[in-house]
This record gives structure tokens, C-alpha cells and sequence, in this order.
């Protein structure tokens, strides 16, 4: 039976794939990758070496390294059996850190397959690795049923679900947030206390809760009437998707029809400013209602853990062992 292990996880995407994987009796498994950022140079070099070190004497030894982030990539190197998976940040910024970037240049190079969660990274990855795939970020298996709500849907709570970072549109999102305290003041907006720009966000008047359990963010997603994520880079984070598969009417910038082959059931930012989005769905919430299922649908035809660890199968077949 083919080993399996996962370095690092992002947003619980390794997780969700493994634990389909187990239930299936495959022998895949996931090693946490001591953080880097937030964390003093010298001690997270340490930290890392360490755990570099017992990954390499691992035994018996892994067929398959999934490295899951760019950085990590040197996990890999001098070894088969390696798939590097780039998620983000780690293409949209460490890509072009003259530290970071020799790292995860070196690393996309050198993997023996290169995958990329979102399709906005297609441009910088392809052009390193012509034969890199896309590959989407699957959603939790408990995203298959959605939570009952435990307060009475009004459409009056407004939840932004995304980080306050730049990468999120953080400063538009606030923007709109001081808008709709204008235009619909009886919306009750709430947010997590999480991000750079965090505390503008209090002051333009949003709720912040502290961050929670997966299981609390989802019933949170459940609590709330409409549900505003990223509108920064044109492609869905995982709590959008999540939002999604609660089905609420998700506001979103989304540029990546023609990837999916259809048209994504949200309110896209790309399309139409986001304080009209809003009213849109405020005035006419039978059709933002059917819009929400269709996205439940949508997400979890194309991002869907059980559909995606089959393709992961597929994708560690063609490896040299």
C-alpha cells in the first residue's frame, strides 16, 4: 500500500482529504510544519530544522511527500515522490520575497508535480512549471450537511467572513461597512477579530468575534443572512466556500466562470458594486434565497473532499516512487 504524508495544512484542506482517504483504509497521514510567521527567526529555523530532520528519518519512508504551502518546499528537495501544493500568499507574496523566493522557486522547479489551490495563481505557477495543475481546495466533510440555525433568519445579520488583510480587500470591506451603516441601518454586521486592519474594522462600527472553533465559524455562517467574504483577488477562499455550502447568499469577487465551466451562483463583486449587492438581496430575498441553494450545489460539485481525494489518487499514481 502506497504511504502518504502530509506537511502542513492549510485551513484544514489536508485533513479533510485524509480523512477520506483513512476512511478508504489508505495509509495517508499529516505532520503539522512548525509556523513561521508570528514567530521569532531564530526559534522558528530551530523549530524547523527539527522537524526537517525527523521528517527525513521517518521510517518506514514515505512514497509520497505532499508539501502543502511554498515555502515548505524544501522538504523535498533531494527526494521522489514529491507534490508541492501552492495555496496563496506563498505565490502571491513569497514568490517575490528576496528571502522566501529563491525557496519556492527552487521548490516549484523541483517537485515532481506542482499543484495550485485557486485558478488567479495559474499565471505566476505556469509560468515556472508549465505542466502545474489546479487543483481546488476541498471542503470539510461536515460541509455536506448543513447546520440549523440557532436564532431566527430576519435578514438583518450581515457576517463578513474573510480576515481583515489587504489580500481580503480589507480596506473596501470597511468601506462598505461604514456604507451600509448609511444606507440600511438596521443591519446587524458582525466579523472576526482577525487581520491587520482588525481594529479600522471595529471602529467602522462591525461586531468583532474572537476567532472560533471550524465548528463555531460554520454555525456562525448558519446564524447569519447574508454572508460577505473576499473581494480582492477574483477567486474563493475557503470560508466563502463554506458560506456557500450553508447555503447563504454569498458576496464575493469571483473572475473564474470559464474555469468551472459555469457561472458561479453568488453576488460578484466583479460584476456590480458591493453596497448594491447588498440591497439586491435585501429587497428581493425569494430569488437571493434560490441563488444561495444553487451555490451549496455549485460548491460541492467542483470543491467537494470525497470527489477530490479521488483525484488525488489518481494524481500520486503518476509519480515516481
Amino acid at each position: 500500500m502506497m504511504r502518504v504524508l502530509h506537511l502542513g495544512d492549510i485551513s484544514g484542506t489536508s485533513r479533510s482529504l485524509i480523512e477520506v482517504a483513512r476512511e478508504k483504509g489508505l495509509d495517508w497521514s499529516l505532520s503539522d510544519v512548525p509556523a513561521g510567521r508570528g514567530v521569532a527567526p531564530w526559534n522558528m529555523v530551530l523549530k524547523r530544522l527539527r522537524h526537517l530532520l525527523k521528517t527525513r528519518c521517518i521510517r518506514p519512508r514515505p512514497d509520497i511527500l505532499h508539501i502543502n504551502y511554498g515555502v515548505s518546499g524544501y522538504y523535498g528537495w533531494g527526494r521522489h515522490g514529491v507534490v508541492l501544493h501552492l495555496h496563496g500568499t506563498d505565490v502571491r507574496q513569497d514568490l517575490n520575497s528576496k528571502v522566501l523566493g529563491p525557496v519556492v522557486k527552487y521548490s516549484i522547479r523541483t517537485a515532481d508535480k506542482v499543484l495550485y489551490s485557486t485558478p488567479d495563481l495559474a499565471g505566476a505557477v505556469l509560468a515556472l512549471r508549465p505542466d502545474a495543475q489546479w487543483f481546488p481546495a476541498p471542503l470539510p466533510l461536515a460541509t455536506a450537511t448543513p447546520l440549523p440555525p440557532q436564532r431566527e433568519l430576519n435578514g438583518t445579520r450581515v457576517f463578513f467572513a474573510s480576515r481583515w488583510d489587504d489580500s481580503k480587500g480589507a480596506p473596501e470591506l470597511i468601506d462598505l461597512a461604514k456604507q451600509l451603516k448609511v444606507a440600511h441601518p438596521k443591519l446587524e454586521l458582525l466579523g472576526l477579530d482577525w487581520g491587520t486592519h482588525a481594529v479600522a474594522a471595529a471602529e467602522a462600527g462591525i461586531k468583532l468575534l474572537p476567532l472560533m472553533s471550524s465548528e463555531g465559524f460554520r454555525q456562525q455562517l448558519a446564524d447569519s443572512d447574508i454572508v460577505i467574504g473576499q473581494i480582492c483577488f477574483g477567486a474563493l477562499g475557503l470560508s466563502d466556500l463554506e458560506a456557500m455550502c450553508q447555503a447563504k447568499p454569498l458576496i464575493a469577487k469571483f473572475t473564474q466562470d470559464e474555469v468551472y465551466g459555469q457561472k458561479a451562483p453568488l453576488y460578484n463583486t466583479a460584476e456590480e458594486k458591493p453596497l448594491r449587492l447588498v440591497s439586491r438581496i435585501l429587497e428581493d430575498p425569494a430569488t437571493a434565497a434560490k441563488t444561495a441553494v444553487a451555490g451549496r450545489e455549485w460548491a460541492q460539485r467542483f470543491h467537494s473532499a470525497v470527489v477530490l481525494e479521488e483525484r488525488l489518487e489518481d494524481l500520486y499514481r503518476e509519480l515516481p516512487v
